[in-house]
C-alpha cells in the first residue's frame, strides 16, 4: 500500500512576532509543541517573541471567529494533520477501507448517495443539454481555440500518488478549485458557470474530467470525508464505463447524476473505444453545519494567502500583540509547508 501523507509541520515555516502577556490567552494553554520563546522588555513592558506555528495560528483565529463548539469539529480535523494523522477505517457494511487525513468525525459514510434528494442536482440534470452542448462545442468541437485560450487545460493528477491512481488517461480542465474560481475557464464555459452558480450547487471544486478509451483508475481514496463528489454525465459511451465504490458498482449515463463518498477506495473503467466526458463536482457533505463549511472555507483561504490569518488574528486579538511589534518586510509569519493540502485530491491514497 502507498501512501501519501500530508503533514502540516514536515518542515513547516513558523509565524514569527511579538506577543503580549495575556492572561486567559493563547500563551495559557499548553501548545502542542511547545514555541521558542525569547524574553525581551521595551518601554517598561515584558514581552515574548514566539515562534507561532501557522496551525496554531489557524486554529486560534477559528475558535475565535465562529462559536468554539459550532466549529469543534473542524478544528479537531485541523490539528489531526498537525499530528500527521491518517483515519483508517474498514467498513464492513462496504466491504472496503475508509482512509483519509481531511477528516471530520460523525459524518454520516455510504458507497452512493442518491443526487435527487438535492434540489440542486435535479436542476442541474433539467439543464443537462445546455452544459453537453456548450461543452461539445468549446471542449469537442472547439479544441484548437480551447488549448490556446484555457488555463490547464486537460491537465493530470495534481501530485504523483495521483499520477498513480488515476493514470495518464484520466485528465481534468478546472472551473473552481477548493471554492475560488477560475477566472479564465469560467469565462470560456459561461452557460456551465451561470447555472453553477444560479442553482447554488454547494461545490467546493468543479471540473471536467476525461477518461480514454480502454483505461482504468486503480483503487484509491481522494483523502477526505467531508466532501461528496458528484458527476454529471456528458458524454459516456453508455453501458461501457463503470464506477465501483467498495462492494456497489455504477454506470455512468448521460445527461445524469451520480453522488458518491470518495473517502471509501474507489475504482473505475472506460471499457469503451471512445472517450468518455463528465461533469465533476466536489460537494459539502450534507451532514456539515453551515459554520463548519465557512471554517473549511477559511483554512482553504489561509493556505491560499497565509498572510491574512496575521490580519485576522491581530484584528480578532489585538491583545495578544505587544503594540510595540508590528510586522516588518520579511516577516515568516506567512510560511507554510508547499506540500500542505486539506480537503479532497485528486487519487490521493492508492491501495
Amino acid at each position: 500500500c502507498t501512501m501519501q501523507k500530508l503533514m502540516v509541520l514536515a518542515a513547516v515555516g513558523v509565524f514569527q512576532t511579538a506577543v503580549a502577556f495575556a492572561p486567559g490567552g493563547w500563551l495559557d494553554k499548553q501548545p502542542l509543541r511547545a514555541p521558542k520563546l525569547r524574553r525581551q522588555t521595551r518601554s517598561g513592558a515584558s514581552v515574548l517573541c514566539a515562534q507561532i506555528k501557522f496551525a496554531d495560528a489557524v486554529e486560534e483565529v477559528l475558535v475565535r471567529k465562529w462559536d468554539k463548539k459550532q466549529v469543534s469539529r473542524v478544528v479537531k480535523s485541523w490539528r489531526r494533520m498537525d499530528e500527521d494523522y491518517i483515519h483508517k477505517e474498514f467498513k464492513k457494511e462496504h466491504d472496503t477501507w475508509q482512509e483519509c487525513n481531511s477528516f471530520v468525525e460523525g459524518l454520516p459514510c455510504k458507497t452512493f448517495h442518491d443526487p435527487y434528494e438535492f434540489d440542486w442536482a435535479q436542476k442541474l440534470r433539467d439543464n443537462a443539454k445546455t452544459i453537453q452542448d456548450e461543452f461539445t462545442r468549446v471542449a469537442i468541437e472547439g479544441s484548437d481555440e480551447l488549448d490556446k485560450k484555457g488555463n490547464n487545460v486537460w491537465a493530470t493528477a495534481a501530485n504523483a500518488t495521483s499520477a498513480q491512481s488515476y493514470g495518464p488517461d484520466w485528465k481534468t480542465l478546472a472551473l473552481m478549485d477548493r471554492c475560488v474560481w477560475d477566472p479564465v475557464n469560467v469565462d470560456l464555459f459561461p452557460e456551465t458557470t451561470r447555472l453553477l452558480r444560479e442553482l447554488e450547487v454547494p461545490c467546493l471544486e468543479a471540473f471536467f474530467a476525461r477518461m480514454q478509451p480502454e483505461s482504468k483508475i486503480a483503487p484509491h481514496s481522494d483523502y477526505c470525508n467531508f466532501a461528496l463528489t458528484a458527476h454529471l454525465g456528458l458524454v459516456v459511451p453508455e453501458q461501457e464505463c463503470w464506477i465501483k465504490v467498495g462492494k456497489d458498482t455504477r454506470e455512468w449515463r448521460n445527461g445524469e447524476m451520480l453522488m458518491f463518498d470518495t473517502s471509501l477506495l474507489h475504482e473505475a473503467a472506460n471499457e469503451a473505444e471512445t472517450v468518455r466526458y463528465i461533469l465533476m463536482l466536489r460537494v459539502w457533505h450534507p451532514a456539515l453545519a453551515q459554520p463548519e463549511v465557512e471554517a473549511i472555507k477559511y483554512i482553504f483561504s489561509s493556505l491560499d494567502e497565509p498572510s491574512i490569518v496575521e490580519g485576522d488574528l491581530r484584528a480578532l486579538a489585538p491583545n495578544l500583540f505587544a503594540p510595540q511589534q508590528q510586522p516588518t518586510g520579511g516577516s515568516d509569519w506567512a510560511a507554510k509547508p508547499a506540500s500542505l493540502n486539506f480537503g479532497p485530491m485528486e487519487g490521493g491514497l492508492k491501495e
